[in-house]
């Protein structure tokens, strides 16, 4: 499992995921370890399934892999590995989903399980999910603080860029481009430092919507995107890619070409064969029928 982690945390998420695989096959996720210090090693390999299936491009699959996941967690009934399964298993995943009624739901269970057990190492990152969910469903400043307050906790770490990278998302939201952009920068940074991230595409593309905001010259913004673009294809995340692709073809659309626009966005939307009621694939189907409407009314 610690390979696993280690390849996760470095962007490789096809080595990640074989490890993790062969992982869970070695534990009995209903094996009580009553005593045992960290997070029961079973269910850690089943979260872990369910972020990397999201990112490779199955939304579906990861979310049957999170109820899984939680349920081994609740059957064990040890607190921490709860607490890790909801904080960074769950609530994330309903985050990349952009479902913050959920989020907020396994983001709250993990803050009162942490504040029970008194659980400090995983206060930051639910404190920052419940953050994010709260920005994005409308309650920004209140979202915002939080996540400040969680990533100012956490400090320096492996999950650093991913609460940097909600932090941004948040920042963007409440309309503050220039320190959306610093966050991005440290997120960045910190990526660097690892050798790469499992989010790095996502901080690219927030880059990018933070210059295309007012925080620098939309040539940079173009760029930042398309980096982004480059990352999550050399990854095979094809949901960052598909996230990536959306920025950039609003971004053509506005410069007055549709058509390269919808060149971009259909193959990686065609590669999709699930999720279709997420909210990102809905809004890719949403654009990619403004991109394409000229091009019926002319044939028309």
């Amino acid at each position: 499992m610690a390979l696993g982690v280690t390849l996760y945390y470095q962007g490789k998420l096809e080595p990640a995921l074989a490890q993790f695989q062969r992982g869970f096959g070695l534990f009995d996720p209903n094996m009580h370890f009553p005593d045992w210090p960290g997070s029961h090693p079973g269910v850690q390999c089943q979260f872990y399934l369910t972020l990397i299936s999201w990112m490779l491009g199955y939304p579906d699959r990861s979310l049957d892999e999170l109820r899984a996941a939680v349920k081994s967690a609740e059957t064990l009934g040890h607190p921490l590995t709860l607490a890790q399964t909801l904080s960074q298993g769950a609530a994330f995943v309903h985050i990349f989903r952009r479902e913050p009624p959920a989020a907020v739901e396994c983001a709250g269970r993990a803050l009162r399980i942490c504040e029970e057990h008194r659980i400090a190492q995983l206060h930051a990152y639910a404190l920052c999910a419940s953050g994010w969910a709260l920005a994005a469903s409308g309650e920004s400043e209140e979202g915002l603080a939080q996540i400040v307050q969680g990533v100012h906790h956490h400090g320096i770490g492996v999950l650093q860029h991913m609460l940097l990278a909600l932090q941004a998302d948040a920042q963007l939201a409440t309309g503050k481009p220039e320190a959306a952009l610093s966050s991005v920068a440290a997120g960045l940074e910190a990526v660097e430092k690892m050798g790469g991230a499992p989010l790095e595409a996502e901080l690219h593309r927030l880059r990018g919507e933070a210059l295309l905001a007012g925080a620098g010259p939309p040539s940079e913004a173009e760029t930042a995107i398309e980096n982004g673009i480059d990352v999550a294809r050399r990854q095979n995340a094809k949901s960052w890619e598909l996230r990536c692709a959306m920025s950039l073809a609003r971004l053509r659309r506005q410069q007055g070409r549709p058509q390269e626009a919808a060149a971009l966005l259909a193959p990686i939307y065609a590669w999709f064969t699930e999720g279709f009621d997420t909210a990102d694939l809905k809004e890719a189907k949403a654009l990619l029928d403004k991109l394409t409407e000229p091009a019926i009314a002319a044939e028309g």
